[in-house]
């Protein structure tokens, strides 16, 4: 069981991230790429909010084959890096995010 958590964190992220693409998440204050500026404009809310699903998409797809690599290596250093391993990359996608919103007007 535990060895499933290689993969339930980017498979979460990745079925959140579907509506973002999809522009199914109207502008709101809990779930999207939340700035002030993203909230203060539906326009920029939603080309933001779809950036963000890629990027975070991207991030998971990359999470999901290092993890399973790392898995087939060494179970157990990839079950202790987990968090990190999953973590990282949504960090590096959240960065991607806020570069392409500075883009924006």
């Amino acid at each position: 069981m535990q060895y499933l958590a290689v993969y339930i964190v980017p498979a979460v992220v990745i079925l959140l991230s579907i509506p973002m693409i999809l522009g199914k998440v109207p502008p709101n204050r809990f779930y999207g790429f939340r700035t002030p500026k993203t909230l203060s404009s539906p326009d920029t809310w939603y080309r933001a909010n779809r950036a963000s699903g890629w990027y975070m998409i991207a991030a998971s797809v990359f999470s999901l084959c290092v993890n399973t690599v790392l898995f087939l290596v060494s179970p157990d250093w990839s079950i202790r890096w987990l968090p990190a391993l999953s973590i990282v990359p949504l960090l590096l996608s959240l960065l991607a995010s806020l570069i392409y919103l500075r883009r924006l007007q």
